[in-house]
């Protein structure tokens, strides 16, 4: 694609390693909405109250699009608020109140609670979501000129997200002896959602107070029509979109079916948190060895790398027989995945991020956020798709959440989550493994971007 170029000039000196662990705090509390939004809480909606599989499916999937289609104007907004004054961080602070509100209602439902009342709060709290995750993830493409400083960030910020979904499953169990069960109940929900006011609150204070907000190459303001320039001639982009928006499809169906695969088929719901917590233990474990495979293989061949894996090893899943006599093997099972999986946790946004250098030199345009804000976009609908498709098939198959299945309900579910959440995945690393930027290839972007 381009000439390669040893090294480039670094324009600014590098984040410090405080600074860095501050800036990437707010992804932990950060990690209580994403996670439970994905795996959790469509499924206990599901099975107390009285909306039905059918209608969490539709709607999950109409609130994603529907935010999804909002984030390029997020992105815009945050691009020429920064223009303009240099800031990204208030977005943070925006985004822990609209967020604090959403959670109250959508984690204390009742058991009469309607698919309207889990449609308006799922909303509002993907599109707090929104307000924090665009505005970081430019100011962290921002933070980072190096490739190496970048990859250290977003590795950073992935530590923190796999900490903020450990915390929350460990939550019930902390909490057993005054709830008398493990599972989650509405006592365990509020006392995340109090968690995530004291934690995030204080912290995008924090960092709006702590870290730079400048940009170390200067760019005019982004405007809209600009966009479909940088669709138009950023290759790695489309690229990009198109393989994070297959994988984002495969990994909605998986993250549907988790909780009713681990619950009624293997028969271990009761300790599902430990399972969780064994899944991003060793996902925490894992992000510093794949890290350091960057000093021989390139960022975007490591994610393909881990694809794969992951995707030949679901099956595996399988072997162990239902019942919690099994439960050892199903943790280790469990434990190979969060390692197998753990690059996705930090390669994406860090070869985006090499996206927008390209972007910033083919338009000499700063127009960060927005590209993130696409790529939250195809995220959110890949995800709401697979996801509101999961639940769709389950539907369509007749499956009963919270029972033991059999014939073609339980066979709609095993092929869910081991086989049909794969085929877009494979296809995705085909993507990848090609993608067009490179170390050396940005090294000679960057020379380019300081030199003008």
């Amino acid at each position: 694609m381009v000439s390669v170029l040893p090294n480039a000039p670094d324009a600014r000196p590098e984040l410090t390693r405080w600074k860095t662990w501050l800036f990437a705090f707010p992804a932990l509390p950060a990690a209580f909405i994403i996670l439970p939004m994905n795996i959790f809480i469509p499924a206990f909606y599901a099975s107390h109250t009285a909306v039905t599989l059918l209608q969490i499916g539709t709607v999950t999937s109409a609130c994603r699009v529907i935010d999804a289609l909002v984030d390029p104007a997020i992105g815009l907004m945050s691009d020429r608020w920064s223009a303009r004054s240099g800031g990204r961080g208030i977005w943070g602070v925006a985004s822990a109140v609209l967020c604090c509100i959403a959670l109250y209602f959508l984690f204390q439902p009742s058991p009469h609670t309607t698919v309207l009342y889990y449609g308006i709060w799922a909303f509002a709290l993907y599109l707090g979501y929104s307000l924090f995750e665009i505005p970081r993830s430019a100011w962290g493409a921002e933070l980072g000129s190096r490739p190496s400083v970048r990859t250290r960030i977003n590795a950073t910020v992935g530590l923190f997200t796999i900490a903020g979904s450990l915390i929350f499953w460990l939550v019930p169990v902390i909490l057993f002896r005054f709830y008398g069960t493990t599972g989650f109940t509405q006592g365990t929900l509020s006392v995340i959602v109090w968690l995530y006011a004291a934690l995030m609150l204080p912290a995008v204070l924090c960092v709006l107070r702590y870290i730079p907000n400048t940009s170390s190459v200067r760019t005019a303001a982004p405007a809209l029509r600009g966009l479909v320039q940088s669709l138009i001639r950023n290759r790695p982009l489309v690229l990009y979109l198109l393989a994070v928006g297959l994988w984002g499809v495969g990994q909605g169906i998986w993250l549907s079916t988790t909780f009713f695969f681990l619950s009624d088929y293997l028969r271990v719901g009761s300790a599902f948190p430990f399972v969780m917590i064994v899944f991003f233990l060793s996902t925490i474990l894992a992000i510093p060895v794949w890290v350091r495979l960057e000093h021989w293989v390139e960022r975007h061949d490591i994610w393909a790398i881990s694809i794969v894996l992951t995707v030949l090893t679901r099956p595996l899943a399988l072997l162990p027989d239902p019942g919690m006599q099994n439960l050892p093997v199903i943790l280790l099972l469990t434990a190979l995945g969060g390692t197998l999986s753990a690059p996705a946790n930090f390669a994406p946004a860090a070869i985006l991020g090499d996206v927008v250098d390209y972007d910033i030199w083919k338009t000499w345009t700063n127009r960060s956020a927005t590209l993130y804000a696409l790529n939250t976009l195809v995220t959110k609908a890949s995800l709401g798709i697979g996801s509101g498709a999961g639940f769709i098939i389950l539907g369509w198959v007749h499956y009963h959440a919270g029972q033991v299945n059999h014939g073609l309900p339980l066979t709609g579910l095993l092929s869910c989550y081991t086989v049909l959440c794969s085929i877009p995945q494979l296809i995705a690393t085909v993507i990848i493994f090609r993608f067009p930027v490179g170390r050396r290839e940005h090294a000679l972007i960057r020379h380019r971007l300081h030199g003008r």
